[in-house]
């Protein structure tokens, strides 16, 4: 599972918890993603302070560039990329960050590639360019469902937390934040995951809000000792100890409420115009209510 979370190691999930993960809308977390770019940029920013600004901004960018490589072109580790480099950017720059803007961009870079990869073939002719292209707009992304799933998630986090944070009671309570975060992300998924899947949790923000606290622990944790046990083990599984029972107790989480009778419904059939009719309605609401709450940024 920490290779998931640290590189995207997919394979080596028991069937039965792969399913637990599905049913209970916590997948995203054990596979890379968005997160995992933020984790770096923060951590190589921190480290590298000592640097000159255009200086940092230049091995940021490269380590971003070296991560995605070494993990592969998942549409969200894409567009997180893309929108990292363009916040860091902004800085180098002394411009105002705006996570909308930068959504937007990068959504539109993974697009157009998208349509260049496919109807300009003079790009194959460099073997290098073409490799590098394909490798990262090869993928119709306008129809892929993590493409899909990870904008909207976005898009929920840049726009909706504001709202959700502001209404949802007990501010500085623990967990707090975490809820808001996955209630903004799920209302804007839950209807594309019922028309994909045919069933959606219930349980699912409650279920994020008890396990996203241990993911950016597990992946420090998870990327210092992938690191350290290049050069010397016995740190590294000295290190592996706490994070051991942070996996274990996001195990035992997922597996108890995978195994409740309710809180899951089915939502088949789930039409097409079922789908355009909510996010028309939602789109609408959102815009009136934008008004209301001023935006507050929020990454992922």
């Amino acid at each position: 599972m920490l290779l998931g979370m640290v590189l995207g190691v997919k394979s080596g999930f028991p069937s039965d918890f792969y399913q637990a993960l599905r049913v209970t809308g916590t997948l995203h977390v054990v596979v890379v993603s968005g997160y995992n770019i933020t984790v770096l940029i923060n951590a190589l920013g921190r480290g590298l302070v000592f640097l000159p600004l255009k200086a940092r901004f230049f091995v940021i960018v490269l380590g971003i560039f070296l991560f995605v490589s070494l993990v592969g072109p998942e549409a969200p580790v894409i567009r997180a990329a893309i929108m990292g480099t363009i916040a860091l950017l902004a800085t180098v720059l002394g411009r105002q960050r705006d996570a909308l803007r930068a959504f937007l961009i990068a959504g539109m870079i993974m697009l157009i590639g998208n349509f260049l990869v496919e109807f300009f073939p003079m790009l194959n002719q460099d073997v290098l360019l073409s490799a590098a292209v394909k490798s990262a707009f090869g993928k119709s992304w306008l129809f892929d469902l993590s493409f899909q799933l990870s904008f909207l998630a976005t898009l929920g986090l840049i726009i909706l937390f504001p709202i959700v944070d502001r209404i949802l009671p007990g501010r500085g309570a623990p967990l707090r934040e975490d809820l808001a975060t996955t209630l903004a992300a799920q209302i804007m998924v839950w209807p594309l995951i019922a028309y994909r899947f045919g069933q959606a949790s219930l349980f699912s923000p409650l279920v994020n809000a008890l396990v996203l606290w241990t993911v950016p622990i597990a992946t420090v944790f998870g990327m210092v000792t992938t690191t350290l046990a290049l050069f010397v083990s016995q740190i590294g599984y000295l290190i592996m100890l706490p994070v051991g029972l942070l996996l274990t107790y996001f195990t035992q989480v997922v597996r108890w409420f995978s195994s409740l009778n309710f809180g899951f419904f089915t939502a088949s059939p789930f039409s097409v115009l079922a789908l355009f009719f909510y996010y028309l309605v939602l789109g609408g609401g959102l815009w009136f209510l934008s008004q209301s709450f001023p935006r507050k940024q929020k990454t992922s």
